[in-house]
This record gives C-alpha cells, structure tokens and sequence, in this order.
C-alpha cells in the first residue's frame, strides 16, 4: 500500500513524516520545487514536482485500489478534484482537506457522489476538541472515546492536591485510572509505587462522573461555562461560536478586520460581533472581559494567541485556550500558564493515522506532539487477543490498557479481566512502543484489504458531525 500524499504545506509535511517513520511507501507530490527539494533532503519518501490536481502524476505513479490518495492542497476545490482524478484511475481510497462551511455542509449528502472517502476539516475537528474542553473546565485536555461513554481528562497537580505524595497503589477511587504522568516535558506510564510531584499533570480515564468525581477531590472541580469571548473570526470561530450557541453558551466575537466582522455577524446571528482590536487590553475590558468565563484565541499569530490568552488570564477569566500551530510554541504556551492549548495539525494527523491503520483502530489521539498515542481498537473475533486475561498478554512496558467495554459497561481493567470479541478496548502507549502494540492487535482482519476500507466506511456518518 502507497500513501500519496498531494499538497505539502505544513499538514502535508507532518503526514509525510509521521507515515514514513512508521515505515509506510510515502509519495509526495507538489508543483513548488523549493518544497520537493527540501522534503528530498529531510525525508525518506518518494517526491514528484508535479502538478496534483492534474491527471498526470497520477498516471505516471500508475495508481491502484491498493493506494491511498491524501489531497491537502490549499484549495479545497483543488483537493476535491484530485481525488475525483485519483478514483477515476483507479485508487483505492480518497481523503481530502475540505475546510469551508459551505461545503462541508454540502457533502454531508454528496460526498460518496464525489468519490471522497473521508474528508478532513482541521477547522471543524479543532472547534469540537476546543467545546470538549470548555465543556469539562478545567481539564487541560479533554477527549472522549466509545461514543462519549469513555472521558480522558487532563489536569494539573498543584500543591493543594490531597494525593501529592503518595503511591498510586494506596489511591482509594474506584472507576477512574491515572493513566499516564507528565513530568517534565516527558509521559511516564505509571506503575503503583509512582507517587505525583506538584508541577505534573496527569490523564485520567473512566466514565464522565466518576472522573469529575476525581477532579472534585484532586481540587480541579468541574465548573460550567455560561458565556464565552472569541479573538479572531477565522472558519474554526464559526463553527466553534455555533457549537458553543448550541450548548447554551453566550458568544461574543472580536475581529478586526471590519468586512469580515459585518460577514460573520450575518452568518451567526445569535453571536454579538465586535470589531476591534482584542490585543488591546482597554478594549478587552470595555468589552467586559473580566466578566467572561471563557477566552479563546483563534487568531491565525501563535504568538499573539499565547500573550492575549495571558492576559486574558490576568484579566480575570477563568478558562483560557489558545490555539498554537507549531508545537515548540504548544510546549511554551503549556509551561508559562495557558489552561489549554490546541494544535490543529497534530488533531488532523491523529485523523489520518487512524485512516491509514484501518480495520481495528476506531479513534486515534496524539499526545505531547505525538510523543504518545491514545488509541481505541474494536477487538475482532479473530483477535489473537480475544478469550485472553490480561495478565497473560506480553504488553510493552511503557503502554498500558486503560479501559475496556464490555457490552456497554466500562471497566478498569485488572489482570485478571479478559478481553472478549466485538469488546473496545483503549490503549495509551509511548511512540516507541506502537510497533509491538500493532503487531498485538492486528488480527486476521487487518490482514485483509479491506481494513482500511471497512474503516473508512465506519467514518462516514461521523466525518461531517
């Protein structure tokens, strides 16, 4: 299997990279030589300087139904003809970049018309990461898994947490599992003799109510968010302010560019527009913002977003997010006191690994710039897995089951729980460690060449949600 990849902005490079480290035939093709060579130098992929949009590339590549055609040009027209092209000649599987409103309300009914196997919308995937997290404050991250039944949160460990000290193993909860320490920079897997230090943040797994149980008692407890002030009208703003709007949460806008502001006040009519300048600290506080429970910000500046979302912070509001494109920014952005941090590449990536995967792998998040993986599989009854204790399984030492639901029910596994068939199954694991995790749950199915296929088609009804 030959994952083409047709378009390398940054998207574009970070899927080349991470496919290629994972020992996947990459071929990347852009009509900006600059960029072939550059990508030449640095990757071991194959580069065409060609254009995608055409026929032609394609052609020369002889493309077959065993590849997979990733279209993240800049144009989402662009993308959408490359993989019409790409099916038209015979590729297996098409997922394009598609980040304007108008069409990803349109494909939600024409998108198989258009031979587009997935499509992928940073925009509209970083708006529902970022609603996740206002929706679960104060956790730094928040994502759900088994159709929302399973929550991970993180959070920090400040010094008035009554658990600071003392081994994991003594911890009275019942539901919930510390599934992975940062310390430092670094994700430790940790064992019951692990005590947490002030300064860490910890993910914990387990249903909704018993992890906001934990949180309460670790002194991070859930609070609701009952309005919300954007900086910067950008596509995420829009379907963030709509997401936002149908939780019940009041939405201001601030955007500076005044035909964009008159735009957006059209298109969300339930939202206050402001135009004006939001890095000014007189008129965020003439727009109330020591009153707000939620600042986001989307401008398309990482730096401005980490200043503004600090004093935002000094300002009074209590839940900050902003979003950073690079991930050396994301770190610093952590370290010096942003609540939560979004990158929208590393979303989007999470995304196509799952794709590319297939059979077994229902969800995928990166964590710590990709550091580690948080992954969901659907145990197949061909599982070499399936009937088997978990005590009994050879597992990596810096990966750890976390979850496992049985018929609905959400358990904390133990060593003497068994996996059974058709289960889901969530597995938090270092990158080092994702060969030895593939090779333990890829059964017979994956196998076949229908993992990816059968994948992909499990996605549709979610793609456009």
């Amino acid at each position: 299997m030959r994952i083409i990849v047709i378009g390398t902005g940054k998207l574009g490079y970070q899927i080349a990279e991470t496919l290629s480290k994972e020992k996947y035939d990459v071929v990347v093709i852009d009509n900006d030589s600059d960029v072939i060579d550059r990508i030449s130098e640095s990757l071991d992929v194959l580069t065409m300087h060609a254009n995608g949009l055409l026929a032609e590339p394609l052609e020369e590549l002889r493309v077959n139904k065993e590849d997979v055609v990733i279209a993240v040009t800049g144009s989402d027209e662009g993308n959408i003809l490359a993989c019409m092209s790409a099916k038209s000649l015979g590729a297996g599987w098409t997922i394009a970049r598609i980040r304007s409103p108008e069409y990803t309300r349109d494909l939600a009914v024409s998108q198989e018309q258009l031979r587009i196997d997935y499509v992928l919308n940073p925009d509209l995937s970083t708006a529902k990461e970022i609603s996740h997290l206002l929706s679960f404050a104060p956790a730094r991250q928040v994502q759900t898994f088994v159709h929302g039944k399973v929550h991970m949160v993180e959070i920090s460990v400040t010094a008035d947490n009554p658990l600071v000290g003392i081994p994991i193993k003594q911890y009275n909860f019942t539901g919930v599992l510390i599934a992975a320490i940062v310390r430092e920079g670094h994700i430790i897997i940790p064992k019951g003799d692990d005590c947490l230090h002030e300064g860490d943040n910890i993910f914990i797994i387990g249903q909704a109510t018993n992890v906001a149980d934990f949180c309460r008692y670790a002194g991070k407890p859930i609070y609701k968010i009952e309005n919300a002030m954007i900086l910067g009208g950008s596509r995420i703003a829009n379907y963030l302010a709509q997401d936002l709007h149908a939780s019940g949460v009041r939405v201001k806008i601030i955007e500076s560019d005044p035909v964009r502001a008159k735009s957006l006040s059209e298109e969300l009519p339930f939202a206050l527009v402001v135009n004006g300048d939001g890095t000014d600290m007189e008129f965020l506080l003439s727009e109330d913002i020591a009153t707000t429970d939620a600042f986001v910000a989307l401008t398309g500046m990482d730096e401005e977003n980490i200043v503004v979302s600090l004093l935002a912070k000094k300002l009074g509001v209590k839940k900050v997010v902003a979003k950073v494109n690079r991930m050396g920014y994301a770190f610093i952005a952590d370290e010096i006191g942003v609540d939560s941090v979004v990158t929208p590449g590393l979303i989007t990536l999470g995304e196509v690994l799952r794709l590319v995967r297939g059979g077994e792998v229902v969800s995928l998040i990166l964590l710590l710039g990709g550091q580690a993986e948080v992954m969901e599989f659907s145990i197949s009854p061909l599982s070499p897995l399936v009937d088997r204790m978990i005590k009994d399984i050879e597992f990596p030492k810096e990966a750890i089951i976390t979850t496992i639901v049985h018929k609905g029910q959400i358990i904390i596994p133990h060593g003497n729980d068994v996996i059974q068939a058709n289960d889901r199954v969530i597995v938090l694991t270092q990158f080092a460690e994702m060969p030895k995790i593939k090779e333990l749950f890829s059964g017979d199915e994956r196998k076949t060449r229908h993992g990816l296929w059968d994948s992909i088609k499990s996605s549709w009804v979610f793609a456009d949600n």
